[in-house]
């Protein structure tokens, strides 16, 4: 069985996706020549929440410059760790690496701005590296330091991620629950579909289905409330992808045939390839097999049109091994 944490993490980890990036038709300047550093920096979030990481790593560098400009260590600490993290995403591990070790080296505990955010980054790499270990450490350490500073949106992150990197179901479901509480209780609303998805992809991989599908449609609920037309065509996508799991197939079918149209109508490679391969799976079990291998086989092209072969190749194997086990 696929992970579902594998396929969607990238895309719904960053709180706030739906909140839309709007300041050049809003007509704000970007030329920095009025903007101080701190107000950089929120440009940057914004770019970054709004999923556009190229214009993010270009506007957390120009925070950078102008805090170096005003002596303002602390934004400077966050920007480095942004610049970090963007590389990181991009696929740039080295010059990430290079920035998160400026960061480190000027982060004080004493600045909560810049110290939250630089373990937060530092976790994500120790993670990336699968040091697990390493990342309950810093993500555990991160929540700590957030709650006694009332960095609400920030103990939510690293409660969020502790679920991500625990070793037992019951740390995950666990840590899944305490970032689900923190958000309602700080009124973190455009937290809660990231939070929830997740909590319904740790149930999902542990076959906890009932579980799962509840929680997806928790997760939904707050989607299509504040998220991405993106988030809200995978929100979708979940839903018949549990039911299709629980043998629930007409149902299943329902939400997934309008979700690969949805998919098509954004050329969404990796959400036309995952619509395609339960479709293609739905009807296999339903004895349909070249159906379902036509399904299977677009689901491949889709997958190595997203890039799959490199960026996620145990899912490029399995697809390629599925298809060789129903041609034989």
């Amino acid at each position: 069985m696929k992970s579902v944490l594998t396929f969607c993490l990238a895309g719904l980890l960053v709180a706030g996706q739906a909140k839309a990036v709007e300041m050049q038709r809003k007509g704000v300047n970007l030329s920095l020549d009025k903007h101080s550093a701190d107000s950089l920096l929120d440009i940057a979030d914004e770019f970054f929440q709004a999923n556009e990481i190229d214009s993010a790593l270009g506007q957390y560098e120009r925070a950078r410059q102008r805090a170096v400009e005003e002596s303002d260590s602390s934004v400077e600490v966050e920007a480095l760790s942004q610049i970090a993290r963007m590389n990181l995403i991009l696929g740039n591990r080295d010059e990430g690496m290079a920035a998160l070790d400026r960061a480190a080296s000027m982060a004080k505990d004493s600045e909560p701005m810049g110290w939250s955010r630089y373990l937060g980054v530092k976790g994500r790499f120790e993670w990336k590296e699968n040091d697990l270990d390493s990342a309950r450490k810093t993500f555990d350490e991160q929540y700590t330091y957030c709650v006694v500073n009332s960095l609400d949106g920030r103990a939510v992150d690293a409660a969020h991620m502790m679920a991500i990197v625990s070793e037992t179901l019951d740390e995950q479901v666990r840590w899944s629950q305490m970032g689900i509480e923190a958000a309602e209780k700080a009124g973190q609303e455009r937290w809660l579909g990231p939070l929830w998805n997740n909590l319904g992809g740790i149930y999902y991989d542990n076959k906890m289905f009932d579980s799962s599908l509840n929680c997806y449609r928790k997760a939904r609920e707050y989607h299509w409330r504040y998220s991405t037309e993106t988030a809200k065509l995978f929100a979708d996508y979940h839903i018949g992808m549990v039911l299709g799991a629980m043998g629930r197939f007409e149902e299943a079918q329902t939400w997934l045939r309008p979700v690969l149209a949805w998919a098509e109508r954004l050329d969404n490679h990796s959400a036309i390839a995952q619509a395609c391969e339960d479709l293609g799976e739905i009807e296999v079990l339903n004895g349909r097999k070249p159906e379902g291998l036509t399904y299977l086989r677009r689901a491949r092209d889709e997958f190595q049109k997203a890039g799959y072969e490199s960026s996620m190749p145990d899912i490029w194997i399995h697809i390629n091994q599925r298809i060789a086990d129903l041609e034989k």
